[in-house]
């Protein structure tokens, strides 16, 4: 079982203009993955860079994993692209591997590759995986849904927790069947809350998330709790 990363990215470096923790760096955050996905047999590092600009930092890293370009220019076209070269890319993937989309601004716990790995290893019939332990899961955030009477179904393998959740951001991890029957989907729907929840209600996906993180949306008030971000 290998997992196929797909990275997306764009021509952007240091904070950006969002709510960051201090420490946040779009290049930190790529150097975090691929400390953690070091000497990973069963990983394939896929970049998918929404432009032809040739002098972003992440060229420096190409001998870590294949590149791609697609021409977006924003957000809702650089995922329709993306989700097009998957399409042509499909006989490439392994009908028994996973695909993780994963966003540029997420920070990853060493040891991830071995629990998703023994996650899948341990139950079949699995739809989708958040890493990230959502933070507004616990609490309120301002603007945010409230969550205070959510109830989760709560799973274990033999080193992690692991909770259903009814939705996640726009970083995670499925199995190639799932992916491909719900690509369509994901290209329609917009925003993340809406695709989960139609995924859940329309094809009866569900979506598993772990106690604690193993990586973090890095968004102030936002992080995966419990863990000490900034020493990672």
């Amino acid at each position: 079982m290998n997992i196929h990363i797909f990275y997306t990215h764009y021509n952007v470096s240091g904070k950006g203009l969002k709510y960051r923790p201090y420490w946040f760096d779009y290049e930190d955050c790529f150097k975090n993955l691929l400390s953690t996905i070091k000497n990973k047999d069963n990983i394939k590092l896929n970049v998918i860079m929404d432009g032809k600009i040739k002098d972003n930092w992440i060229y420096k890293n190409q001998e870590y994993y294949t590149f791609y370009e697609v021409e977006g220019g924003d957000m809702v076209k650089a995922a329709h692209a993306m989700f097009n070269l998957l399409k042509e890319l499909k006989n490439t993937i392994d009908d028994k591997d996973l695909i993780y989309i994963l966003e540029n601004d997420y920070m990853h716990v060493d040891g991830w590759v071995d629990k998703v790995i023994e996650l899948f290893s341990s139950y079949k019939g699995l739809n989708y995986v958040s890493l990230y332990d959502h933070l507004d899961k616990y609490n309120v955030v301002d603007g945010g849904p409230d969550h205070s009477d959510l109830v989760s179904k709560i799973i274990t393998t033999d080193s992690h927790h692991w909770r259903t959740t009814p939705s996640a951001c726009g970083s995670y991890i499925v199995p190639k069947n799932i992916f491909f029957e719900d690509i369509d989907d994901q290209i329609r729907e917009v925003g993340d809350h809406n695709k989960w929840i139609y995924l859940q209600e329309n094809k009866n996906r569900f979506l598993l998330s772990p106690i604690p993180g193993l990586s973090t949306h890095c968004m102030e008030f936002l992080m995966s709790p419990t863990i000490e971000w900034n020493k990672i």
